[in-house]
């Protein structure tokens, strides 16, 4: 197998993520040793469980190797890996995409009738917001932005200020009532975008700041959690800024149809319904 540029760099980021506790940009073979580790098999008991042999897969998880379709949907049943986990898996196996920039992005869906929508929903109380996959917001209606305090400190974007990497603490933990559940859930979205547009210039910048996040690396390395969306019957329980007040929020996460390049985001909100306060 010859060995290229870009297979060398594949290589050292796979070393890198077996030495290091920090996050790394997904990739396929690292992430079939991930889930095969957490399932606690050793190759030769995946062997058994996926009929797929322990030397091949110690070629896809060392080498770089991209299997054969059929081949991937023998470890994806073989391993259980629920349907999201194997979308991801899939679209490692893909060339990654190219992330379309935030002002093209933000261009695209700031247009009369969307704006004019995100003051209707703030009419009838839901939160509402556009973003990229990587979490960066787009445009969102004034319910969002107060719902999320100085957002503007973490750029703008949800994830950075979820962990916020730069700060002695996340704000969100004074406003996300369960922020250890909260904090997962953002973290396998996360890892869905980063792993379709892992070359984007976005995602790298992204996961470098993130990766200085404790918090988030012990996610990142503890779980194999992914997520494209989050149901709406899984709510979310916060605190109001402005009235102090405990909220819940049916939350969904969903892709524009013609582009995947973009996520609507809406909040309804509801009486509480969280966990009793102390």
């Amino acid at each position: 197998m010859s060995s290229t540029p870009a297979r060398r760099a594949l290589t050292q980021r796979r070393g890198r993520a077996q030495t290091s506790d920090k996050a790394e940009m997904p990739n396929l073979g690292d992430w079939l040793r991930k889930v095969r580790e957490h399932r606690k098999h050793t190759r030769k008991s995946a062997e058994v469980r996926t009929g797929v042999s322990d030397s091949y897969i110690k070629q896809i998880e060392n080498e770089g190797l991209i299997p054969l379709r059929g081949v991937l949907d023998q470890l994806i049943v073989g391993y259980r890996l629920d349907e999201m986990q194997a979308r991801f898996t899939r679209e490692l196996a893909e060339p990654p995409v190219e992330l379309t920039p935030i002002a093209e992005l933000r261009e695209r869906v700031s247009t009369p009738d969307r704006l004019a929508a995100l003051k209707f929903f703030d009419r009838v109380d839901v939160i509402c917001v556009y973003t990229d996959p990587l979490w960066n917001v787009l445009v969102g209606n004034e319910s969002f932005y107060q719902s999320l305090p100085d957002l503007d400190a973490a750029d703008n974007n949800i994830a950075l200020w979820h962990f916020r990497p730069d700060a002695a603490e996340s704000p969100a933990k004074q406003f996300a009532l369960q922020w250890e559940y909260e904090a997962t859930c953002d973290m396998a979205m996360i890892r869905a975008g980063l792993g379709r547009y892992r070359d984007s210039p976005q995602a790298v910048d992204l996961l470098d700041r993130l990766r200085t996040s404790v918090e988030f690396n012990r996610r990142w390395q503890d779980g194999i959690h992914v997520a494209y969306g989050r149901e709406p019957d899984d709510l979310c329980h916060m605190i109001d800024p402005a009235t102090q007040e405990p909220y819940s929020a049916s939350i969904q996460v969903s892709e524009l149809p013609d582009t995947r390049d973009v996520r609507i985001h809406q909040a309804i909100r509801r009486p509480y319904a969280g966990p009793p306060l102390s």
